[in-house]
């Protein structure tokens, strides 16, 4: 008595799936018009209408986001250090505590950092001993070249990081009902056969494309993430999902195109990104370096995804079947604890991150003439292709590595119209964004190093630019944009 049997068992997973699957797909891949022909999915609305309540008047610090971040980093340092001098048994003793806190050297120097340049950022600490901050007449210090509005820990700060907290806070529990209640399974067995053919991938992939097609790409990547950390995806098959898969999302999409004077020609503008990331999607999971990567899962970690059908059985059933299997095995305490875990992860580990490589990268590029030696052949790839502009533009093509939005600030609305219809499109083509997703790559067990996200960076930039230049001649001489 009180015992289930397997048909009251596979009853209620079938019953947990199709709850968890409608309310996940609801949250995270329904489009949703907003105005003006954009659309968000309601995850996107709610962090969008947090971000408007966390507002309470004109200045940067006049943001409840600013000062939660500024307290996870706070916590973020402190915590740590205390881990390392006292080795407390409450965090030795607990395996998520002690993977955050007791960090390598170079997580703890990175937590200062941030603690640091936060601190200088919200309280305006750009002053100091002249012979160290100042650089000459008339030129910025080194504090006011960090702490930059655009150039240093400012953009960080009140941009980045402040978007990100909404965006996590409300992610963090909302993840399992997209991943943990079978929508992922029954999605991937039903078109496996399509993505693996052209993708190499599992059909569950797919949904990782769609929730950052209308939410972010750093949901994709989180997503992805959490996936192969759990035996769904091998070091490879989660590789090529955040490399070229984690696309940036409609609606930032859109703030891009308005940014550079585009907003008019959207549908056709997305139209050619679409177009150009799906034959890169085709073409560089046969390339290196994911060609040379093996299929394997997390050391320690058996797999766990199953999208084969044996002849004669229904694809749907399967789908249906291994959707109400995996719900079944999903607890309200799985829910809650994984939640926590990707706020510990997130809050404490990522955004010391964020901050201070996210800075270092801008800082380089504002003080240093590396991004003018590393354009200078895209300058002439540029003239090649005939780009109005050229060689002036060069830059452009680069600056992305750092971030998603440089270069729609660089391009701004006054320069010819197809050299801001080209490089805003091959802006969001790019996709890997030190600041943003690759920070995050970098923080898992993906097999993607630094070295590599940078070159990928470069062979989407290369391959993808001809493409780009392709269709925009092609819907110029159509006479459907000029």
């Amino acid at each position: 008595m009180g015992v289930k049997t397997g048909e009251e068992n596979q009853s209620n997973g079938k019953i947990k799936f199709i709850i968890g699957a409608i309310i996940g797909a609801f949250l995270f891949l329904v489009p949703i018009p907003t105005g003006d022909g954009a659309f968000n999915i309601p995850l996107g609305i709610v962090s969008g209408w947090l971000n408007d309540l966390s507002v309470f008047g004109e200045g940067n610090t006049e943001d409840i986001r600013v000062w939660l971040a500024y307290v996870f980093i706070v916590i973020s340092f402190l915590a740590t250090v205390f881990a390392h001098v006292v080795k407390p048994k409450f965090i030795m003793e607990n395996a998520k505590l002690k993977e955050v806190l007791l960090t390598g050297p170079l997580y703890v120097m990175t937590r200062l950092l941030a603690f640091v340049l936060f601190t200088m950022v919200l309280f305006e600490l750009d002053g100091g001993p002249r012979a160290f901050w100042m650089a000459g007449d008339d030129v910025p210090t080194i504090a006011a070249l960090l702490t930059d509005r655009w150039d240093g820990a400012g953009l960080m700060v009140f941009d980045f990081i402040t978007s990100l907290t909404t965006i996590f806070l409300v992610l963090a529990f909302a993840i399992p009902l997209l991943t943990d209640f079978g929508l992922m399974e029954f999605i991937g067995i039903l078109i496996k056969k399509f993505i693996n053919t052209l993708f190499l991938l599992p059909g569950r992939a797919s949904v990782d494309l769609v929730a950052s097609w209308f939410g972010s790409s750093a949901v994709s990547v989180i997503i992805t993430r959490d996936q192969h950390e759990k035996g769904f995806y091998t070091g490879r098959e989660a590789a090529v999902i955040c490399a070229n898969f984690a696309l940036v999302s409609v609606p930032f999409s859109l703030v891009v195109a308005n940014e550079i004077g585009l907003g008019g020609h959207f549908p056709l503008w997305y139209l050619v990104i679409s177009l150009v990331c799906l034959i890169l999607g085709v073409i560089m999971p046969r390339m290196w370096p994911f060609r040379s990567m093996p299929d394997t899962y997390v050391e320690g970690v058996e797999k766990q995804i199953d999208e084969e059908v044996e002849a004669g059985e229904s694809r749907f059933y399967k789908a249906v079947a291994a959707g109400s299997e995996r719900a079944s095995q999903t607890t309200v305490t799985d829910v809650v604890s994984g939640g926590l875990h990707a706020w510990l992860t997130s809050f404490l580990d990522l955004f010391p991150v964020i901050i201070a490589w996210g800075t270092l990268a801008l800082f380089i590029n504002a003080a240093t003439p590396i991004l003018t030696w590393v354009s200078w052949p895209m300058g002439w790839f540029l003239q090649v292709l005939r780009v109005p502009g050229g060689a002036d533009y060069a830059a452009i093509t680069v600056i992305g590595l750092v971030d998603m939005f440089l270069p729609a600030i660089f391009l701004g609305s006054e320069t010819y119209f197809n050299t801001r219809f080209i490089l805003g499109a091959l802006s969001i083509v790019q996709i890997i964004y030190l600041a943003e997703t690759g920070v995050l790559i970098l923080k898992s067990k993906i097999p993607l190093g630094l070295g590599q996200l940078v070159a990928l960076f470069f062979i989407r930039t290369i391959i993808g630019l001809p493409l780009i230049v392709l269709f925009t001649w092609i819907l110029t001489t159509l006479g459907l944009m000029g």
